[in-house]
């Protein structure tokens, strides 16, 4: 059987020619009329089943002699997360004469087939084709589109959940908003509950970040397990799932297979609709057209069990569940698909329950867990307020200190979390990766500053250029869209090896502390250091640049500095916040700097007027603080989730406007 070329591992000089050819169509030429067929290949990120269904295709390909560089020529193209970059796949397909497009996700093809509309297109990976106007029936669909849905068992996986937790009588599942298939599952899935005759908790998510006080806040609403629906965006933030779902000592089920971390996972298979995918593709490929080929819909699902994650949750996973499983990861090792499954499990692994003592019986509620501890809420909420703190010192130091309206930020974010991640990946110490991250957060805020003070571009036209290009930059220090750090060394480890006596403790409770010494250490050096004859002069330039550069400092070189500095503080607390949830992103940076403002302007606002430097370090990090517990006393008091955005406008709207009440009310007093 003959494998597809992969395209990394073409020949140089075959490589040459393809980008000689780009070049071509880039400067206005027509393409050459193709001697083989030409196939773009279009992806939105690579998670792992995305890259199942395109290995399936590929697969399905290869198996009727189609392989790259050989029979046809083979276009991949990835948007690594950012949505609007698929319309330039789908434009950039259409330039270079591509004669055959295939999508992956529902995105993609929505992107897509607004672009392609001449030539055969052919999707995978789409949950429910008719949502998204791609046809009104199996048969009654766009002329030129065709493909292989894959409809998720949501009901399924719900009463697989069940029989493997009967104790657990409300589950809870997080949702994207933006996913164009939420409210769909969402209803199935509270079809599903009431004939099961359980309770469904639901909160949304509008980032990977999210993730962590989204699970704090399905436990606070009394849920007793999570049973995760389909999401892209999710998906991407599993480990975070992971983390927080062990910490609460409750269950997970998934629905999307071939993930790490989750107990149980009953899903289709996407390598499977992959292939189906491919098979449809062949057809188109040999002349007959899309209009006449129907869509198939995969129906195939698989049932994972992973004993190792059982034994970390400290559950057991019932043998009728584990008979029955597709595929079976034992305690130690993963096989490969189909090296233990069902029965063939038993000889190669012990159960769950044997593994620890006091393990939870099977189908009882995990040990040590309240159904309903509201403190779990806020020490994750301390943890991750701590960690921001040194994001919100940055800000400071750009916003009041240097009057700089600095939008780096949301680049160098992420950029700390991609670093950090890649490095400990590699093998890396955690307390080093995090000090390469400040080392390079600290090189793109001076990149910024040299922009601005060296070349003239303005301020925000400098942050904005900067953040622009370092999504770039962190999509290649990640080589994906999303990095996993789920049981890999950090600074937490690191404290336990330090303080042994430390291992057992909540996680929330170690980067709690750990978080909480670092913030103070590093308040008590910027303090120090903005008292030098160094720090005053930086002062100086955001206070009076004109007595600054009379004085005969250069100016220029303290805005870059600043703008370094700054930027250094934002990148460290990227890289802390990746380690605590246990991902990076490459689009954890959005609304970085808003968070960063709002950390500010509270702080400045709870602070008495005359209060000197340290004081008003302190009360930006208690902003820091302060803020994220505003976001989970939102949540707590039962608002909606989807309304988290506005209320952040809310809360920074309130701490502008409460001083100018508290000056009011001073002129007031002095009148009377």
């Amino acid at each position: 059987m003959t494998s597809p070329t992969p395209l990394h591992s073409r020949p140089p000089l075959r490589r040459l020619a393809s980008l000689a050819l780009l070049f071509t169509a880039a400067c206005g030429g027509d393409a050459p009329a193709p001697t083989r067929p030409v196939i773009g290949l279009m992806q939105v990120a690579a998670i792992a089943p995305l890259e199942e269904a395109k290995d399936g295709f590929l697969q399905a390909l290869a198996d009727s002699g189609y392989v790259a560089d050989s029979t046809i020529t083979l276009i991949e193209r990835n948007a690594q997360g950012d949505i609007p970059t698929l319309s330039l796949i789908a434009n950039e397909f259409k330039q270079r004469g591509v004669t055959h497009v295939a999508t992956l996700a529902t995105v993609t093809l929505q992107s897509a087939m607004k672009v392609i509309t001449d030539r055969p297109l052919v999707f995978g990976a789409v949950a429910n084709p008719y949502i998204i106007n791609a046809g009104t029936s199996p048969t009654e669909h766009r002329p030129n589109l065709t493909g292989a849905d894959i409809p998720l068992p949501v009901e399924r996986t719900l009463a697989v959940a069940i029989e493997a937790f009967p104790a657990v009588k409300t589950w809870g599942t997080l949702y994207d908003p933006s996913d164009p298939f939420a409210e769909f599952y969402i209803e199935k899935t509270k079809a599903a509950a009431v004939a099961q005759g359980v309770k469904l908790v639901i909160v949304a998510c509008t980032s990977p970040s999210d993730i962590v006080t989204g699970v704090q806040t399905l436990r606070a609403q009394g849920a007793q397990g999570i049973m995760q629906i389909p999401s892209v965006m999710i998906l991407s933030g599993m480990p975070a799932m992971v983390k927080a779902t062990r910490e609460a000592n409750i269950p997970l089920v998934t629905t999307s297979t071939g993930t790490v971390g989750p107990p149980i996972a009953l899903g289709a298979s996407f390598r499977d609709n992959g292939y189906d995918m491919g098979l449809i593709m062949i057809r188109v490929l040999r002349g007959t057209a899309p209009a006449v080929i129907p869509f198939k819909s995969t129906n195939k699902t698989r049932l994972e069990v992973d004993l190792a994650a059982a034994k970390r949750y400290g559950v057991v996973i019932p043998q009728a569940i584990i008979d029955r499983a597709d595929k079976v990861m034992p305690e130690t090792g993963t096989p490969e698909p189909g090296a233990a499954t069902g029965g063939a499990a038993k000889a190669g692994a012990a159960t769950a329950g044997s593994a620890t003592a006091g393990s939870a019986t099977a189908g009882s509620a995990p040990p040590s867990a309240p159904a309903n501890s509201p403190w779990a809420l806020w020490w994750s909420t301390l943890a991750q307020g701590l960690a921001y703190v040194a994001l919100a010192w940055g800000v400071y130091l750009t916003s009041r200190v240097l009057r700089f309206p600095d939008i780096t930020p949301d680049g160098s974010f992420p950029l700390g979390a991609a670093v950090a991640a890649a490095l400990i990946l590699g093998g890396v110490h955690p307390v080093l990766a995090t000090l390469a991250a400040f080392v390079v957060g600290m090189a793109a805020g001076y990149v910024t500053g040299v922009l601005h003070t060296r070349f003239g571009v303005t301020e925000l036209l400098a942050g904005i250029l900067v953040m622009t290009g370092l999504y770039s930059v962190n999509l290649r220090v990640m080589g994906r869209s999303n990095l996993s750090m789920l049981d890999q060394p950090s600074v937490a480890t690191t404290l336990h090896g330090l303080v042994p006596a430390t291992a057992g403790w909540n996680s929330d409770l170690t980067y709690g502390l750990l978080f909480g010494v670092m913030m103070v250490v590093l308040g008590l050096v910027l303090v120090w250091y903005l008292r030098t004859d160094f720090g005053l002069a930086m002062r100086a330039v955001g206070d009076n640049p004109a007595m600054i550069t009379a004085q005969g400092v250069d100016r220029r070189r303290m805005v870059e500095l600043g703008l370094a500095l700054a930027n250094g503080l934002v990148a460290f607390s990227g890289a802390l916040i990746a380690q605590y949830q246990g991902f990076a992103d490459v689009g954890m940076g959005v609304g970085t700097l808003v968070g960063g403002m709002a950390a500010v302007i509270l702080g400045e606002t709870l602070k008495p007027k005359r209060w000197g430097l340290g004081p008003t370090i302190i009360m930006v990090a208690l902003g820091a603080v302060g803020f994220r517990a505003l976001i989970a006393v939102a949540l707590r008091v039962g608002l909606n989730p989807v309304d988290l955005k506005l209320a952040t406008a809310v809360f920074v709207l309130a701490a502008l406007v409460l001083p100018k009440f508290r000056k009011g009310a001073s002129r007031t007093g002095a009148t009377r």
